[in-house]
């Protein structure tokens, strides 16, 4: 045990180390309680003196005061011992007054300058101040007390500390420094010869749960496994390099690339036998040529020298060399050098004949040449073609504007039909009122010449023209509504300004406008709009948008085949990101063929019924382009169609 302790506590040791490092912790905290224990038990000694002060108040100063007031010095005397019984009380005095003077009466105990705690109270006895009573506690039996204690808690510390610091430095050795020894002693030996070599902890063979040190040992047994397996590998790999340079020696000898080995000054270290066919001499013959004798032409070798002296890494030079049969050949060279530190070793050049290849590339340029002038003829006859087909596309452009305008024109003469209808009616009722008002008169002058007025004749003659009256300015101002009606659509379709206006006022005007039409076709029309909304915009188109948009639901949707009931619903909404038109009917819907088509121009489902095919496509131009918003279209066959309109516009306030 002793030994192990030694081993253990040896200076420059971990267990050394941990066990001076509890001790100071140790000690320190051992001081801290300490200190914290006397204090508390300081202030509870203070504590009780002061209460015992507290308590002299309440018990003694007023037998203290009747005693005095009666000269009961005997009494006195009895009470001083009693309040000297107290504890750590140390001197109390009775001073009697008389006159402005405080003489000593009886006293008790050590007398001394200062005190520790003291404490004077006046005598009073039946309101009239008699004596004071002072009185003095000492903390000398306090001070002594604490000092016993804590040289009693100082040594008992002491001895607990150091016996639980050398079992904790007996445990840390025993479970961590004798497995980090031998840790170490393994990493010492361990080598490329003993690799094989298990680490294992003593003792730790049947624990339930693994710690750090284990994770260690496994840790560095896998270290080992690893260290051996890379060692296999990079042998592996030293075996495959080898083969890989006697691969490379084989493709350098039997490739067809022109590859040179050249010293700084250009000449020729080794060859590969490429090189030495394409040059005609001997192996022994080229040692030490200089490379451009052999494969540069006279004319290049100056620059071609002066090139590989500044430059160094050169890629695609194109070199023309002569052959021992004057045949000129073209070589593109590139050229790597190879450096030992900071010199030029070597200079490693690797060239390609592209003699055939020259040739090729002027036939190319001949064909190229013959290309570019049968381009030239064809963009000739292209933009030709090109001038024919942008005049035929002015022209189509001409007749789709001349067709829109026929659109708009046909459905102003139908919104001119429609008005007329409507206000045929209340103006025919107003004729036939006022014929009735006139022959009435006519009536009322005969009876008037004839003199034969009666009350009964005057009474039916008032009934009569007030009922008339009433009927005549009843379809007049009907007629007066559809009018304005009419001129306000008429007026916004035929100018493009931009004012402010009520959108559902401009809904129910078109609605209005084509009464005629949706009563002939049966058709409801169920609209949803907030009354006070304005906006600033162009009125006029919108009433082109509401007019196609219902006239192709009357055209399309509810044709003559239909039998279920008709209802268009119109649901008109701001919100922040500004308004949308919801339009939908519960007809037949749009077939899938024209669908991807709706908005294009001509694409109708009426062809040669009296379909132009531009109803949806001045729709989307209107959103599109003259109000900068969205359409879109969702149908199903036989399920209705619905149109979504969304306009970035604001809303103006009231």
């Amino acid at each position: 045990m002793s030994g192990l302790i030694s081993t253990a506590l040896r200076r420059n040791s971990l267990s050394f180390r941990l066990l001076s490092y509890i001790l100071l912790c140790s000690t320190v905290l051992a001081l801290l309680i300490t200190l914290v224990q006397l204090m508390w038990d300081y202030r509870k000694d203070v504590a009780v003196i002061e209460s015992s002060i507290n308590q002299i108040e309440a018990s003694f100063l007023q037998p203290i005061a009747a005693s005095l007031w009666n000269l009961d010095e005997e009494q006195v005397k009895v009470q001083l011992e009693g309040i000297m019984n107290l504890p750590n009380m140390e001197f109390v005095m009775v001073k009697e007054i008389l006159g402005n003077a405080e003489v000593p009466l009886i006293s008790q105990g050590t007398k001394r300058p200062t005190y520790d705690i003291s404490q004077e109270f006046a005598l009073t006895y039946q309101g009239e101040q008699v004596g004071k009573l002072f009185v003095a506690a000492s903390l000398d039996q306090i001070y002594n007390r604490l000092i016993e204690k804590s040289i009693l808690i100082l040594v008992s510390q002491t001895i607990k500390t150091l016996v639980v610091s050398f079992c904790i430095i007996l445990i840390i050795y025993y479970t961590v420094v004798r497995h980090i020894n031998r840790i170490a002693l393994y990493a010492e030996r361990l080598g490329i010869d003993n690799l094989t070599e298990v680490l294992e902890l003593e003792g730790r063979q049947d624990l339930q749960q693994r710690d750090e040190l284990d994770s260690l040992a496994m840790a560095l047994n896998r270290m080992r496994r690893r260290f051996g397996e890379e060692l296999q590998a990079r042998q592996q790999m030293l075996e495959q390099l080898q083969q890989e340079r006697d691969f490379s020696a084989t493709l350098v000898n039997s490739s067809n690339v022109l590859i040179c080995c050249l010293e700084p000054n250009l000449s020729l270290a080794s060859i590969n036998p490429a090189a030495i066919l394409l040059t005609g001499y001997a192996q022994h013959e080229m040692q030490g040529k200089n490379w451009l004798d052999l494969f540069v032409s006279p004319a290049q070798r100056a620059s071609i020298a002066e090139q590989l002296d500044h430059l160094g890494f050169i890629d695609e030079l194109e070199i023309h060399m002569i052959d021992q049969q004057h045949h000129e050949l073209t070589l593109l060279w590139t050229f790597v050098p190879f450096y030992d530190g900071p010199e030029l070793k070597y200079l490693i050049g690797f060239g390609y004949d592209i003699t055939k290849l020259k040739r090729i590339e002027r036939e190319i340029t001949q064909l190229n040449e013959q290309l570019e002038a049968k381009v030239i003829e064809r963009t000739h006859s292209l933009s030709e073609s090109n001038e024919q087909l942008t005049l035929a596309y002015q022209n189509l452009k001409q007749a789709q504007q001349t067709l829109v305008e026929s659109e708009k024109m046909a459905s102003l003469g139908s919104l001119v039909a429609g008005v007329a209808h409507e206000i045929n009616t209340p103006i025919g009722i107003s004729v036939t009122a006022s014929s009735y008002l006139q022959e009435r008169v006519l009536d009322f002058k005969q009876h008037i010449e004839s003199k034969q007025l009666s009350r009964s004749y005057l009474n039916d003659f008032v009934s009569n023209l007030d009922e008339s009256m009433s009927l005549l300015q009843g379809n007049l101002r009907r007629a007066s509504e559809l009018i304005a009606s009419f001129k306000q659509v008429a007026v916004d379709q035929s100018s493009e300004a931009s004012y402010n206006f009520n959108v559902a006022d401009n809904l129910h005007q078109v609605v209005v406008s084509l009464g005629y039409k949706l009563r002939k076709a049966q058709c409801d029309v169920d609209i949803h709009c907030d009354p006070s909304l304005v906006i600033n915009s162009y009125p006029g188109s919108f009433a082109q948008i509401y007019s196609n948009l219902i006239l192709n639901s009357v055209n399309h949707a509810f044709d003559a085949e239909w039998d279920r009931p008709k209802k268009i619903t119109i649901v008109i909404e701001h919100n922040g990101d500004g308004l949308l038109i919801d339009y939908r009917d519960n007809g037949r819907g749009i077939s899938p063929e024209i669908m991807p088509r709706l908005f294009e121009p001509f694409v109708t489902s009426r062809r040669g019924q009296g379909g132009s095919g531009l109803g949806t496509h001045i729709i989307y131009n209107l959103v599109v382009q003259l109000l900068r918003g969205r359409i879109s279209c969702h149908s199903e066959p036989q399920q209705g169609a619905q149109f979504l309109i969304k306009l970035p516009v604001q809303r103006i306030a009231a």
